[in-house]
């Protein structure tokens, strides 16, 4: 069994891309909720809201046994040069041993950087 990095009783601090991972324990309705601070392009600064240097390429996908339940951003939804940030919700219904996950990864080297991407996931049992 994988060791928690999610916490179901606060919330979980988050830094950079990787895996978050929670192990079920007991059967129920889960939300797992998270928002993302992303490298973006200030709207009015020399690199304008047209410009996509530097743009974040952050894709968040939350998993249960390895099936994504909701997938934000990645190759195909860039988040915009303007956007600061990326967060979303999603509700799972969950049996003992299950596994829920939530991804983080980037194809855009400026999301790679130390503290690029910070954010904080909560998971809960119940709905919010």
């Amino acid at each position: 069994m994988t060791i928690n990095s999610l916490s179901a009783i606060a919330s979980t601090v988050v830094t950079g891309l990787g895996t978050q991972t929670f192990n079920i324990t007991t059967a129920g309705l889960y939300t797992c909720a998270f928002e993302f601070t992303i490298p973006y392009v200030p709207a009015g600064s020399s690199a304008n809201s047209a410009s996509t240097a530097g743009q974040s390429g952050l894709q968040v996908v939350v998993n249960q046994n390895g099936t994504p339940i909701l997938t934000l951003g990645g190759a195909s939804n860039n988040p915009t040069p303007t956007q600061p940030s990326l967060g979303g919700s999603c509700q799972i219904q969950a049996a003992v041993n299950d596994v829920i996950t939530v991804v983080l990864t980037s194809a855009n080297a400026v999301d790679t950087y130390p503290n690029a991407i910070k954010g904080i996931i909560n998971l809960f049992f119940g709905i919010a």
